[in-house]
């Protein structure tokens, strides 16, 4: 997929920010956070960054929590098809599923992250900073990209629905599905996906997420 100029609200004060200065900005409210929180709350989070492309999720992680419950979330919110098994990895050494992160976790950490082995897709993990609080749920979303202005190869006009899997990808808008649909046979047979904020778009079985569901769909024109 192209690269896209991606975006994210702030959970705190709803604000827009470009994908590259989000992190810098939640973590101004987390350290405020932090400071409120001092002698009230004891335990350990992680601000975390997620990112496949032009896509990311900006996370925070209880430390008390294990990997599979990380898993479990990547899964419902960007990954999860055909039940595939999915490894975390550290330089290539595999991280156990049972393994609380708080054992592994430090500033600065990247780890790699793969969901399926055969179609895979493969995510980046970074530990943007460490915070001496208990996160209020084990997994906070902070942010994440607004659906990417994918718009339709045929007119160029209007947000894309669905793409198609042999054509290069190329998506169509509701207007021009049938003009696809005419030049390709496999295309309602089993070439047609939908179009979703996700990097698993188009791979296998994906239709979309569980979690999040309101940004999980296609840009919408002001």
């Amino acid at each position: 997929m192209e690269e896209f100029e991606s975006q994210g609200k702030c959970i705190f004060c709803g604000s827009t920010f470009s994908g590259k200065s989000i992190a810098s900005h939640l973590n101004t409210h987390l350290f405020q956070k932090q400071g409120l929180d001092t002698g009230k709350q004891h335990g350990q989070s992680y601000h975390i960054r997620v990112e496949a492309g032009s896509m990311f999720l900006q996370l925070l992680l209880d430390g008390g929590i294990i990997f599979k419950t990380l898993d479990r979330f990547l899964r419902n919110i960007w990954l999860e098809c055909c039940g595939h098994l999915s490894e975390f990895s550290y330089k290539r050494e595999e991280v156990p599923m049972s393994r609380k992160v708080d054992a592994v976790f430090y500033k600065g950490l990247k780890l790699d992250y793969v969901y399926d082995f055969g179609t895979s897709t493969k995510l980046d993990i970074k530990v943007l900073e460490v915070f001496s609080m208990a996160a209020e749920k084990k997994i906070v979303l902070l942010s994440r990209n607004e659906p990417l202005e994918i718009m339709c190869d045929i007119c160029g006009k209007n947000p894309a629905l669905e793409m198609c899997t042999i054509h290069d990808w190329d998506a169509f808008c509701e207007d021009c599905i049938p003009i696809h649909e005419e030049e390709c046979e496999d295309f309602i047979d089993y070439a047609s996906r939908p179009v979703a904020n996700s990097p698993r778009m188009g791979e296998c079985g994906y239709t979309g997420g569980s979690i999040d569901v309101e940004r999980d769909g296609v840009f919408k024109m002001e």
